[in-house]
């Protein structure tokens, strides 16, 4: 027998909660990326080298980050406190990730950055997961749209934020950003912990342990076999999305543009953030008004290939521009959609974080993945199509959007008659 929550969150506590532990433990990662471990490592080895230095740096932690994403959710779940798994992974991973941000800002050398970023990832990445897993443990089915889009809307909110806040502290020093970082992730994790009511589960069922496969990490998938087309869709989005970081280069190739020309498409197209914002909420409540996610998932994931297709053929970079904010609405509108659906399909409460995180780990993968290859399918393009080989890079990411939504048709779509909104296929334990 499951034994569940003796006590629940007020439904709003919860979403203000999860928004600030996921908003202020993604936002210090992204803005890392944004430039200040650059900066840092230019401290450690100097400009001139700091091009391969960082390049190694970041692969390295990069592969430790799909890793530790893996194991995460196995070690969240194991965690067996009197306060609540949930709770103690929100103040532990905050007050962890803390001083490693602080290992990270005085690192004197190579193998010191790497291990704080890495620290650094796998902390932050604790807290949000926490996080996340709070909503199927303690959310009605009914309402996983709505928290989804709310959920998702803090990241790129935070992120917008601490944008705002470098910038107005731009003449301060790398040390004062980093530590003003810190302490508001701090505030934030520590608010979240203490908003949430949280009880550990005293355990699983014979047949959850039987449903399980590869030694009990991986869901089964004759048992659960809408998490795997679940985990499917969300890699092969993510493949379509991760290639969007090539368009900096994109631009110099085709449209030969400078830096300050595309700094200028950079801003303009900076709202975009917002727009991506919008239709996860937008997303989010009408599913749950409608009570379908399918339609929503599988159109989302279209208009993410139709934008890729345009910028494929793209001869003027207006279409390029006016195609970010698509894709940016059709992907926004998937994330929050697809996560309530995952929610939806999750093969059990008890290890929600471990089938979570595995679902997490699709972003850092394909970010890997897609990285790696794309200097050979561009080489390809070109000697088959000629031109610069983006039309064949473009369209080969559209064909993972196609998938993706091809994919989502095996999983059951929510029963709008039901109360509970479980697909049929999942595993309910009385």
């Amino acid at each position: 027998m499951e034994h569940g929550l003796l006590n629940k969150t007020p439904f709003k506590r919860l979403v203000i909660a999860a928004m600030l532990g996921v908003g202020t433990s993604i936002a210090p990662l992204v803005l890392l990326s944004f430039g200040l471990s650059t900066f840092i490592v230019i401290r450690i080895v100097g400009q001139e080298h700091a091009t391969a230095a960082f390049a190694t740096a970041t692969g390295i932690s990069g592969i430790a980050v799909v890793l530790f994403g893996l194991l995460s959710g196995v070690i969240a779940d194991k965690t067996k406190v009197k306060m609540g798994r949930r709770r103690f992974w929100m103040i532990v991973g905050s007050i962890g990730g803390a001083l490693s941000m602080l290992s990270l800002t005085y690192a004197s050398s190579i193998p010191m950055f790497i291990l704080s970023m890495c620290l650094v990832n796998f902390f932050y990445g604790m807290v949000s997961l926490a996080c996340y897993a709070i909503v199927p443990e303690q959310v009605e089915p009914e309402k996983y749209g709505r928290v989804a889009g709310l959920i998702g809307a803090s990241a790129p909110a935070f992120v917008m934020t601490g944008q705002m806040i470098m910038g107005a502290f731009a003449d301060s020093t790398l040390e004062q950003k980093m530590i003003t970082i810190i302490i508001v992730q701090l505030i934030g994790g520590f608010l979240a912990a203490s908003l949430i009511k949280d009880n550990s589960f005293a355990g699983i069922t014979t047949s959850e342990k039987k449903s399980l496969g590869l030694r009990g990490f991986y869901p089964s998938f004759k048992q659960h076999p809408s998490y795997t087309w679940a985990l499917l869709t969300k890699l092969f989005i993510n493949f379509s999305n991760a290639g969007m970081g090539m368009l900096v280069l994109f631009y110099i190739t085709r449209f030969h543009l400078g830096e300050a020309d595309i700094f200028k498409i950079m801003g303009l197209t900076a709202p975009a953030i917002m727009l991506m914002v919008v239709a996860g909420i937008l997303g989010g409540f009408l599913s749950d008004k409608v009570k379908k996610q399918k339609p929503f998932v599988m159109g989302a994931a279209l208009i993410t290939g139709l934008c890729l297709i345009a910028f494929a053929f793209s001869t003027n970079v207006t279409w390029v521009i006016v195609g970010n904010f698509i894709f940016n609405f059709g992907f926004g509108m998937y994330n929050a959609v697809d996560n309530a659906l995952v929610n939806r399909i999750l093969p059990s409460k008890e290890q929600a974080a471990k089938d979570i995180s595995i679902m997490n780990t699709t972003t850092s993968l394909s970010s890997t993945l897609v990285n790696f290859a794309a200097p050979s399918i561009i080489a390809l393009g070109v000697s088959m199509f000629g031109g610069d080989g983006y039309t064949l890079f473009f369209l080969v990411l559209a064909l993972f959007s196609i998938l993706s939504a091809v994919v989502v048709i095996p999983i059951p779509e929510m029963d709008p008659k039901a109360k509970d909104g479980k697909a049929p296929d999942t595993e309910v334990v009385a």
